[in-house]
């Protein structure tokens, strides 16, 4: 398949101009009623247990219904949510941290620290920060209903670790619930949030609705990006997949949804100016290529290295983004412009393809000529065109490729397979890492390299692994920056991942709508209104 980016561009273009004729043409309704907030989802929400999956509609789906101990404020720093107070000790090793007083579940039930206790075990056998945590664990324990302490074995920053918004973050449940195994997906929704989700009448693929959790009581303080105060301004939330993006242009142009999650570039463009409308930037987000490290023939790094000098930031990001205002290209393994972001330590392939020398790195890999199965969501633009843009490029190297076509929902539930292959697996998939999480070894997930304990891909590197724990070990920020260092240097050589540059997921939403963060790495509902409401 070869790829023409002007091309690609016209095409763009000329949908763009058709979907602005067909607005002129469409009768508007009326607008979506005033206690009703009507999204339109990036994908179609299989697993409802942020423990289970880091699928991006799951974790907005938990973050209405479930709160955290400490959520992160604007300026990056961890505050209390759940959680009235913390005395750290000093060396970092020792947490006392005490409850609000009158928290409930969505139920009514009081939420005390056996609750909080379980919910961490959960979340820290789980997530990747969370396995950081409990490597370094000596005790937790419960000093009485509302107050418990956590001890470690070296110095850990704990309310940062809990505040953490990506992965899988450590959301409060009941210990009824939190005592299910991280690998099977809960069935009680009853939750710690300003929402609350009948679990028991939803099946995938409808239309999600939530509404208020009589139960949840918010702080005083004022809100600021997750923490402080959340309050649940609409009785109702309803959150829709739609996955025909004509039909998702046409409803936000008519007024039948007031918030588009994730809409493609050339619908972005369509809708910018319309004065009824907002387009926003969105969050930053770091893109990659993940391989598959179990299987051949990524499980070589010669192979790896080949897919590195397939890939032209620039080529690829005209294709899959567009406007060159929402996308850069970027060379390092945390996130360009953050406090430990360095492009100088990246020593791999830069620029333009390399054919030659990636047809040559793979022929060393081993590799045999056997079917590179790529998983393709048709259904998510950005990562469409980016794996059919890796399709073309292993192709003029002469590579076996086959592209399986799917939504993303089901791509998040076929990643989870470690077979090989031709039984099943996969080598390839498209992804990104928000720019927050991706600003720290301690909270990228895609960078960490701990094999089986892995994110999909499962990448195993022990040098990596060193040199993450060396990082939240450092005694000053000097030394941070010294660590991460070396850190994207060894990433480099090994590839966790193989990087695409750096974008931002455009939002648009009603221009009635305020309070709404476009830019928060994961949506968030609370805190919203309507002019006039």
């Amino acid at each position: 398949m070869k790829y023409d980016v002007k091309g690609r561009v016209r095409a763009v273009l000329t949908r763009t101009t058709l979907l602005s004729c067909l607005a002129i043409g469409l009768h508007v309704a009326s607008p979506a009623a005033a206690d009703t907030l009507r999204v339109i989802a990036d994908g179609d929400m299989k697993i409802p247990d942020p423990m289970v999956t880091t699928s991006w509609d799951t974790q907005v789906h938990a973050y209405l219904i479930y709160d955290k101990l400490f959520e992160m404020d604007e300026s990056g720093s961890p505050q209390p949510e759940l959680a009235e107070k913390v005395e750290a000790s000093s060396n970092l090793k020792s947490f006392t941290i005490s409850l609000r007083k009158g928290l409930k579940f969505s139920d009514g039930s009081p939420l005390t620290t056996d609750d909080v206790i379980q919910s961490l075990k959960r979340w820290s056998s789980r997530d990747v920060t969370g396995l950081l945590f409990a490597a370094r664990l000596k005790n937790m324990s419960k000093l009485d209903d509302q107050t418990f302490r956590i001890e470690m074995s070296e110095p850990f920053d704990v309310p940062e670790a809990l505040a953490g918004i990506t992965g899988n973050p450590a959301f409060i449940m009941p210990k009824r619930v939190a005592t299910n195994p991280p690998t099977d997906a809960i069935t009680d929704a009853t939750g710690s949030g300003p929402y609350m989700f009948d679990l028991s009448t939803w099946q995938a693929g409808q239309t999600r609705e939530y509404t208020k959790n009589p139960f949840y009581v918010p702080r005083k303080e004022p809100p600021s990006y997750y923490s402080g105060r959340k309050v649940a301004m609409f009785d109702k939330i309803e959150i829709s997949y739609v996955p025909d993006p004509n039909t998702a242009l046409a409803g936000m142009l008519t007024g039948k949804f007031d918030i588009w999650s994730a809409p493609p570039m050339d619908s972005v463009v369509a809708l910018r100016g319309k004065p009824d409308l907002v387009v926003d930037k969105g969050t930053p987000a770091q893109g990659n290529i993940r391989p598959n490290y179990l299987v051949p023939p990524f499980n070589n790094v010669k192979a790896r290295q080949a897919l590195a000098y397939l890939i032209d930031q620039s080529e690829i990001n005209l294709l899959s983004v567009g406007d060159p205002q929402f996308w850069r290209t970027c060379y390092a393994y945390l996130k360009c412009g953050s406090k430990y972001g360095d492009e100088g330590a990246y020593t791999g392939h830069r620029g333009v393809a390399d054919y030659d020398k990636a047809k040559t790195l793979l022929q060393e890999s081993g590799y045999k000529g056997e079917p590179i199965v790529i998983l393709d969501p048709t259904d998510a633009a950005y990562d469409h065109a980016q794996m059919l843009y890796v399709a073309a490029q292993l192709r003029k190297i002469g590579a076996n490729v086959d592209v399986q076509s799917m939504d993303w929902s089901t791509l998040a539930s076929r990643r989870i397979s470690k077979k090989p292959a031709s039984e099943g697996g996969w080598n390839l998939f498209s992804s990104i890492m928000e720019g927050e999480a991706a600003t720290s070894p301690l909270r990228h997930l895609q960078l960490a390299s701990n094999c089986e304990n892995a994110w999909f891909g499962w990448p195993c590197d022990a040098e990596i692994e060193q040199l993450r724990a060396a990082f939240i070990g450092a005694k000053d920020d000097d030394q941070r920056k010294e660590v991460a260092y070396k850190l994207q240097k060894r990433a480099s050589e090994y590839l966790p991942f193989i990087l695409t540059g750096e974008s931002n997921y455009a939002r648009v939403h009603r221009s009635d709508i305020e309070g709404f963060n476009a830019a928060a790495p994961r949506l968030y509902f609370w805190n919203i209104t309507r002019k006039g409401m």
